[in-house]
C-alpha cells in the first residue's frame, strides 16, 4: 500500500491575550501617537505644577489643604473632557480622539484619588475621623460615591476587563454620567458662598448631556451646536440664579441682571465663550476640510 501524501502542517497560533495596559503614548497597534503624546502631557502637567508650588512655597498657609482643592478641580476636568471625546470625535470629524477617552478617565481617576489622599493629610490622616466624615456628612457622600464609581471605572477600563465584561461592560461605564454629576454637586456643596467656580463645568456639563439627548444630524450640525450652546449658557444662568435664591435668599432676578454686567465676568459668559470657540474650530475644520483637494 503506498504511503498516504504527507499532509501540510498546521500552525496554531497562541491565542492573543487581552492588554492590561500598553504605553501610554502608542496606539492599540503599538506605534507611538504624537496625539496620545500630548493628550498624556497634559494630563501630568497640572500635577508637575501642583508638585512646583508645594515646592516653592506658592500655596499659602495651608498647602495641603490648598492642593486638595486643586486635585479635586482637576478631577472634575479630565472627567468632562472625557466626556467631550465623543462630542468632539463627531463635530470635528475626528476618529482618533477616541484614543484618548482612557487616558482621561484614568486622569479623572488619578486626581480624584489625590484628592481623597490630601483630604485625608489635611486631617491628620485621622482614619477613623476621616470614614466617619465620608459616610455621614452630606457633601462627603456625595464625593464618596463618585469616588468609589470612578475607582470601578478606572479597575475595568482595561481590554481584559472589557473581555471578560462583555456587554455588561458598556451599561457600567455608563455610569460615568451620574458620576460626573455627583462630582459637580459635590463640587457645589464645597464652594460655601460663592458658587462661580462650580457654575462653570455644570454649564459645560448641560451642553454635552444636551449634545447626547438631540439627534444625530442637529448635533453634528454648526446650528446644532449653536442652538444647544444657547441653551446651556441660559440653563447656567437660571441655574446660578436659582442656586443663591434657594441658598441664600438672593433675589434672582439681580443674578440674572448680573449676568448683563461688565462688573464681573459671570460663569454663563465663561460657558458661552468655551462654546463660542468650540464652534469657531468647528467651522475651521469644516473650511480645511472643505477646500482641501479631492
Amino acid at each position: 500500500m503506498p504511503n498516504a501524501a504527507p499532509q501540510a502542517e498546521v500552525r496554531v497560533r497562541p491565542k492573543r491575550q487581552a492588554r492590561v495596559f500598553g504605553a501610554p503614548w502608542r496606539t492599540p497597534a503599538g506605534r507611538f501617537s504624537w496625539l496620545k503624546t500630548i493628550a498624556l502631557a497634559l494630563c501630568t502637567a497640572p500635577a508637575a505644577y501642583m508638585l512646583w508650588e508645594r515646592q516653592t512655597g506658592h500655596l499659602g498657609g495651608r498647602p495641603t489643604h490648598e492642593l486638595m482643592l486643586q486635585t479635586g478641580f482637576w478631577a472634575i476636568r479630565f472627567l468632562l473632557l472625557g466626556l467631550a471625546i465623543t462630542p468632539a470625535r463627531a463635530v470635528f470629524d475626528w476618529m482618533r480622539l477616541a484614543m484618548l477617552r482612557r487616558m482621561l478617565g484614568l486622569a479623572a481617576a488619578f486626581y480624584t484619588f489625590a484628592h481623597v489622599i490630601l483630604y485625608a493629610a489635611d486631617e491628620g490622616y485621622a482614619i477613623g475621623f476621616v470614614l466617619n466624615q465620608m459616610f455621614t456628612v452630606f457633601y462627603l457622600i456625595l464625593g464618596t460615591i463618585a469616588t468609589i464609581g470612578l475607582v470601578a471605572l478606572a479597575a475595568t477600563s482595561t481590554d481584559a476587563a472589557m473581555a471578560r465584561l462583555g456587554r455588561r461592560w458598556k451599561a457600567l461605564h455608563r455610569l460615568v454620567y451620574p458620576i460626573a454629576a455627583l462630582s459637580i454637586w459635590h463640587f457645589f456643596l464645597t464652594q460655601k458662598i460663592d458658587v462661580s467656580a462650580a457654575m462653570v463645568p455644570f454649564g459645560l456639563f448641560v451642553w454635552l448631556m444636551l449634545w447626547r439627548l438631540a439627534p444625530p444630524g442637529f448635533r453634528r450640525s454648526l446650528a446644532g451646536i449653536l442652538v444647544l450652546a444657547l441653551g446651556a449658557v441660559a440653563i447656567t444662568a437660571g441655574g446660578e440664579a436659582g442656586w443663591y435664591a434657594l441658598n441664600s435668599g438672593i433675589d434672582p432676578w439681580r443674578v440674572l441682571d448680573a449676568n448683563l454686567s461688565t462688573a464681573r465676568i459671570s460663569p454663563a459668559a465663561f460657558v458661552a465663550a468655551d462654546l463660542a470657540l468650540l464652534a469657531v474650530l468647528v467651522a475651521a475644520r469644516r473650511l480645511q476640510r472643505h477646500a482641501a483637494p479631492g
